[in-house]
């Protein structure tokens, strides 16, 4: 966690590992406009006037530990230390429940989801080849061979521990929603007489999940009632829902009340299109490797009741690969995610029927290490990735400027960026970076025209429009960006406005 998010305390700058650039400049906004705005009722920094559809509790609870003293990069990353160690604990627990066996199976299970399997390795292979000089090259390995679908990639990205240095906020979900499902296999699959206050408990504390990450929340609450219904514990299926559904009801509000829509098919997740069983089947042995056999073999080598729960969750797999549940595709990866630390469990099941025996040990340690050798390559782009430094207030003295001398409500009209320092200070960017608002699910156009509109403004009936949309400040480079395309009429603005800051790079109008 600390290699990838760091904060300098003395110069005061972040020190952004550079593959979780882009999700860092989205959740530390959402944290600083808790900690040095006032985000109250929750809106998105890049994009003010809506709710917020996105789920916001982790960067929320960051935000208030900043607020109260708690240096950023500490309260961002114990919390992820946190939650991650809560996580492995459950995958290290939950098979061993499952499957009555020993704590090697946790250990096995826990090493799986560390060191995920699919085919980089023979890309690393088919590079440096079998020698001395691979070793070196593996240790010094600079950056992810495969990045899909960033890159082109068949292999996606999404299934290493990339996806977790970005969100961190997946990592608590998943964690909470285990440990919930850890709780409640022996009151299913034992019939104990589990009280009904600890299931109406437990399906309140799911129902949160769905403010810390919607998509972990929803394959949990899917999964955990097929599992009642499979289990025909009908009666637990109702007193775990309703307490679920109404918490989760406050969220289904704010993103009902986006205007953006998108198709519900979406068939083959990442595979190459136009569909193909071929396409299909390229995709998920390229992104699971040796574990696309040893899955379907640890489900035929468990009992009845294993079976079970496995299939509880490989409906995640099959409704992912069908449907997509979020306003971009990708967005599926994380049922997948679920679906992998379970199925880890049925593999590492399996590998312990190797262990004894002195001929089954040595296929044991190949089948791992082949399961394995993947993840091993891709930790070494997180062991050598280097720092993106951003200056943070007050080095920077436009951000100090912000948070200093504006309101902590006030909406700026300002440039595009990823890493913004309007949003950093605990601001809103009328209309921020767009990544940001796809995420979100905001049909932005209206506004990407009246920022333009704005920027380009020459009359005062403009700059009342601007005033109308509750904008306070507006942000001109000093010099010409490449990204920056807007026509400004400074001659205006210099007549027409106050300038209330200047420096070397930016000048700062009022309204």
């Amino acid at each position: 966690m600390d290699k990838s998010f760091r904060y300098d305390n003395i110069n005061h700058k972040f020190l952004i590992a550079r593959h979780q650039v882009g999700d860092s400049g989205l959740h530390l906004s959402l944290v600083r406009s808790f900690s040095w705005g006032d985000n109250f009722p929750p809106q998105s920094p890049f994009f003010p006037g809506k709710s917020l559809p996105y789920h916001y509790y982790f960067d929320l609870l960051v935000g208030l530990l900043e607020k109260v003293g708690v240096r950023i990069d500490v309260a961002f990353n114990g919390l992820s230390i946190l939650f991650f160690t809560l996580l492995l604990y459950v995958i290290y627990r939950l098979p061993q429940i499952i499957f009555k066996k020993s704590k090697l199976l946790g250990i096995l299970s826990v090493i799986l989801f560390i060191f995920h399997s699919n085919l980089t390795f023979i890309d690393f292979l088919k590079e440096k080849g079998l020698s001395l000089y691979a070793i070196s090259d593996l240790w010094r390995l600079p950056d992810y061979i495969n990045k899909g679908p960033f890159d082109g990639s068949l292999i996606s990205i999404f299934f290493t521990m990339n996806v977790y240095l970005n969100q961190r906020h997946l990592i608590a979900a998943l964690a909470v929603s285990l440990i919930v499902f850890l709780i409640l296999i022996p009151m299913v699959t034992k019939h104990h007489k589990g009280s009904c206050k600890i299931i109406i408990f437990l399906g309140l504390i799911l129902g949160l999940v769905s403010r810390i990450h919607t998509l972990a929340f929803f394959s949990a609450a899917i999964s955990i009632v097929i599992f009642f219904i499979v289990f025909r514990r009908f009666r637990l299926v109702f007193l775990f829902f309703i307490p679920l559904t109404a918490v989760f009801s406050f969220h289904v509000k704010d993103i009902l009340r986006q205007d953006y829509s998108h198709a519900l098919l979406n068939i083959g997740f990442l595979s190459e299109k136009p569909f193909s069983i071929l396409n299909f089947a390229s995709f998920w042995f390229a992104n699971l490797g040796l574990a696309i056999f040893m899955i379907p073999l640890g489900f035929f080598l468990s009992n009845n009741k294993q079976k079970k729960i496995f299939l509880c969750f490989f409906y995640l797999f099959i409704l992912a690969n069908i449907f997509q549940f979020s306003y971009r595709i990708d967005h599926n990866h994380s049922m997948f995610n679920l679906f992998i630390i379970i199925a880890n469990f049925y593999i590492a099941n399996t590998l312990l029927l190797l262990w004894k025996g002195k001929i089954k040990k040595i296929f044991f340690f190949l089948l791992l290490f082949i399961l394995t050798f993947s993840g091993i390559i891709d930790l070494m782009a997180v062991k050598n990735d280097f720092h993106y430094p951003l200056l943070d207030a007050p080095s920077n003295k436009f951000m100090q400027w912000v948070k200093n001398n504006t309101q902590k409500k006030d909406i700026f009209l300002a440039k595009q960026e990823i890493l913004d320092p309007v949003t950093l200070s605990g601001r809103n960017n009328y209309f921020g970076h767009t990544y940001y608002l796809s995420v979100m699910g905001y049909n932005y156009q209206d506004k990407s025209n009246r920022a333009k509109l704005y920027f380009e403004a020459t009359s005062q009936e403009t700059l009342q429009m601007m005033k109308k949309d509750n904008i306070k400040y507006i942000v001109i480079p000093q010099k010409p960006i490449a990204d920056f395309t807007y026509q400004v009429n400074k001659v205006f603005f210099d007549r027409s406005l106050k300038k209330a800051y200047k420096d070397e790079n930016v000048i700062v109008y009022q309204l």
